[in-house]
């Protein structure tokens, strides 16, 4: 699957028709006590947050001051040659994107003077990387460019790409803009991610989850909205070491759809649940101003931002460190074991104040959504542990994958730089340091493929047991990535 979506069937949004009503969209800022945590410097300074989405609109009010960078497009018309416009006062457009960064950076001011959005973590930095138009993103209609390579500097459209199975050189630029704005976030040194959106091949998003966990960048994304039906949408929710948010209401119950009673949902990976019902926004499909907007995509960038908090404060600690302290903080505070249950809430909700008092480096230095043993309890699907199929499907309940025989492979090409095998012929790759006229051991020996690589060509990367998405499994190797941040002194 190459096209892209929202997250789907998301509800409805209302204008508010008194200050009343907008004061009752700024339910997370009481729940967690923003006004106290801004006074203690909780702010997000020197924090980079990068969002992939459609279009955003910079001249909201609600995002005047802002640290706001339009990075790019990743999709080129292949007619023109022109870049895809991303920046739009259409609403119709830009109300999406718009809406999820001001969930992170909104002063909480409208343009009539009255309460408007507030984000959560409003002195951070964020890059904006757009892929334009959703019907528009197919490969006929969107020639991939990497929209921030430096001169000299590899471009990521045409570097390599996972295919499935290897490593394998990219000069046809094959691939998706959704991924590929990830790729780039990355590359360019964002400390954490936030997906709204949906799409992309299951192949391209382990290549993600592949250099995330190199960089040790989090990547948030959001779950289902109700009434999405069933369909195989794109990564990368689904995905082994993502961080899927769910939604939830004010009372904490799952964002529903009140007419069918259908939940917001994901896979078992879960990772947390955050506010994403009745947020006060800056527009929608039918005009600019205050909104009411739902969503899972609204709640991801609350859940992004406050990790941008935690990396805030807590500067010599890991970012996978700081989700570690997310995850065994949540519900009503206190450290505690994460403990996941089966009700579409991963770990528990949300508790920003706690997560802020528990000091990070005393949690393991890893990323506590990897799936990293069939052993693991998580894998445990139908009651049966995790397992590998007669056939060679990896049977495991935790999520889509990647593998860990892929990590090795990607890791060996893209930091190691050995080169590649491809259909028996030893290439150089972009990031090739070593020389071809001796094969690499580590390349030899993964030239053949494993029973757990047979699996994930057989079923297409993305295998469903009765509907829900199975997982492999992947180490964790990361590399703490230093940065410069104000850190406040209390809070």
């Amino acid at each position: 699957m190459t096209a892209v979506a929202l997250l789907a069937a998301a509800p409805a949004v209302a204008v508010p028709d008194s200050d009343a009503e907008r004061a009752r969209g700024l339910w997370p800022a009481q729940l967690w006590d923003l006004d106290n945590l801004r006074e203690s410097g909780a702010t997000g300074a020197g924090v980079k947050i990068a969002v992939i989405d459609t279009f955003v609109n910079p001249d909201a009010p609600e995002l005047a001051g802002a640290n706001l960078q339009v990075r790019g497009t990743t999709c080129v018309d292949p007619d023109s040659g022109e870049p895809r416009q991303i920046v739009s006062d259409d609403p119709a457009q830009a109300a999406h994107g718009t809406n999820v960064v001001s969930m992170l950076v909104g002063n909480g001011v409208a343009g009539d003077g009255g309460l408007g959005a507030r984000g959560i973590a409003p002195k951070a930095e964020v890059w904006f990387y757009g892929v334009g138009d959703l019907d528009q993103a197919g490969s006929d209609q969107c020639k991939l460019q990497d929209p921030t390579v430096e001169e000299g500097g590899i471009d990521l459209a045409h570097d390599i790409r996972w295919d499935g199975a290897a490593v394998v050189n990219n000069p046809k630029g094959i691939g998706d803009p959704l991924s590929l704005a990830a790729r780039a976030a990355i590359r360019d040194g964002a400390d954490v991610v936030s997906i709204s959106t949906l799409g992309g091949a299951a192949a391209a998003w382990d290549q993600v989850m592949f250099e995330s966990l190199i960089a040790e960048v989090p990547v948030f994304v959001g779950v289902l909205n109700p009434d999405a039906g069933f369909a195989l949408y794109g990564g990368p929710f689904a995905h082994n070491g993502a961080f899927p948010i769910n939604a939830i209401q004010e009372d904490g119950e799952l964002l529903s759809e009140p007419e069918t009673g259908a939940t917001s949902s994901g896979e078992f990976n879960v990772a947390l649940a955050a506010p994403g019902h009745d947020l006060l926004g800056v527009g929608g499909s039918d005009g600019w101003g205050p909104r009411l907007i739902s969503g899972t995509s609204y709640a991801t960038p609350l859940a992004a931002g406050a990790a941008a908090l935690g990396m805030q404060k807590y500067p010599d600690a890991s970012p996978f460190q700081v989700t570690q302290a997310m995850l065994r903080t949540t519900g009503s505070g206190g450290v505690h074991e994460i403990e996941r249950a089966q009700d579409q809430l991963g770990a528990g909700d949300l508790n920003v104040m706690e997560m802020l008092k528990a000091d990070p480096s005393q949690f393991p230095d890893e990323n506590p959504q990897w799936v990293t043993s069939l052993d693991d309890p998580r894998c445990v699907f139908d009651g049966k542990p995790g397992y590998i199929a007669d056939n060679g499907q990896v049977m495991c309940g935790w999520s889509s994958g990647p593998f860990v025989e892929g990590y090795e492979k990607y890791r060996a090409a893209y930091v190691d730089g050995e080169p590649i095998v491809d259909l028996g012929e030893v290439q150089a790759t972009p990031y090739t340091t070593q020389p071809l006229d001796e094969e690499p051991v580590r390349v030899a020996e993964s030239a053949g493929v494993s029973p757990l690589m047979v699996a994930l060509v057989v079923v297409g990367v993305l295998v469903l047991l009765g509907g829900i998405a199975v997982a492999i499994v992947l180490v964790v190797v990361s590399r703490r990535r230093k940065r410069e941040r104000e850190q406040a002194t209390t809070y």
